[in-house]
Parts: C-alpha cells; structure tokens; sequence
C-alpha cells in the first residue's frame, strides 16, 4: 500500500459526462506543484470550507452522499430567480493519488471498531484529494454530490466525507471539493505502522453537478 501512495505523484483527473447532452468542453484541476504550495491551514481557514457537508454519511457501497445538498440548491435558486432551474449532471471527475502534504504530522487517531491500528498518537503523511472542475460561463452554480471511497473532511478529527463550493478565477467558474486520506507511518515509540486510513485507497471518483437557468 505504502509502495502505491508513493509511487503516484500528482494528480490526474477524467472528466466524463452521464444521462446529459451538455459537455464540459475544459477541465482544470490543481497540478502537484500547485498543491504543494498550498498548506493544509490556508485550505481549511479560507471560505473553501464554509459550505462543509455537515450531514454527510457512508452507504454501504462505500460512498459519502449528502442527500440534501441537491434539494436545497434548487429550491434556493427558485426562490432567488422566481424560475426552476435546469439541473445538468451527473458530472465525475477522478482524482489519483496526490503526493503527500503536509508530512510527518503528529495525529491522535481514534480506531474504528476492531480496525487496524489502535487508538493513538501517530506519525502520519496526508493526502489531499482535491477537485478543481471548470464549469460553463452559463453555470449558475454548482456542487459535489458524492465521493466514491470517501476520506476525510477533516483529518485531524477523521470525520468521513469531504469538502466543497464553488469558486472563481479570470471569469472563470469551478467546483472545487477535497477529501484526505493519511498514511499513519509510526507510533511514538517509533515502530512502523504504515497503516492507511480511511480504507481503501487509490483513486478518488468525485460526481457533481451545476445549475443554469
């Protein structure tokens, strides 16, 4: 497991479209570089957390769904514009393993169950999923609906889901999202763990959608 993570660097992301004739002509997602030089404090400080998924929750099928998120954007687009909007989507974007940032941090790791390691104090690597998908100039708005093998909203809490808004640059428009996974390397007596959490890793399948008038 430890040879995979390390062996994927950067980020690589398909954008496919499903049951819509409308196709997202660019893409754009965050290279490794521009990842690197973002730290783990500006992502979760800045306004790319205010709409965290509060109510997210894990089906069996390992998916993090937030089944509110959708209802609630189009009834507050009605309410705003007088008119339904058009609903375009499903979208995926699939994000590969992304090199380890921040690296050797300390986490106090709580075990799920009888799962592999115990409750602890960790040496660790993160791994920031992050989804950075162009939207057309048309797009009212748009948002993350799931994610499959879902990781963390917040690692140092290992709350299971993920993260997502929208955002502008140049005129442009984006759904952004993120989730973490971590390498717990070593314990504090520094035996090797090496345990990834939350199972599994690999890639991460992100689904999304927009709005336009």
């Amino acid at each position: 497991m430890k040879k995979y993570l390390f062996s994927l660097l950067g980020l690589v992301m398909i954008v496919s479209c499903e049951d819509d004739s409308n196709v997202i002509e660019s893409t754009d997602v965050a290279n490794s570089s521009e990842l690197a030089a973002k730290s783990t404090k500006d992502i979760e400080s800045n306004d790319f957390t205010k709409k965290v998924l509060g109510n997210n929750f894990v089906t069996s099928d390992g998916k993090t769904l937030a089944l509110s998120t959708r209802e609630k954007m189009i009834a507050d687009f009605t309410a705003v514009n007088k008119k339904a909007p058009t609903v375009h989507g499903p979208f995926t974007g699939t994000v590969g393993v992304p090199g380890a940032n921040p690296t050797d941090v300390k986490i106090s790791y709580a075990q799920v169950g009888n799962t592999y390691p115990g409750t602890g104090v960790y040496i660790a690597d993160v791994y920031n999923y992050y989804l950075r998908a162009q939207l057309p100039a048309e797009a009212a708005t748009g948002w993350v609906e799931s994610v499959d093998n879902p990781g963390y909203s917040n690692y140092t809490t290992q709350t299971i889901g993920f993260n997502s808004n929208m955002s502008t640059a140049n005129g442009n428009k984006y759904v952004v999202a993120n989730t973490y996974t971590m390498v717990l390397k070593y314990n504090m007596v520094g035996q090797l763990i090496n345990a990834v959490v939350p199972a599994a890793s690999g890639p991460k399948t992100f689904t999304y959608y927009y709005l336009t008038l």
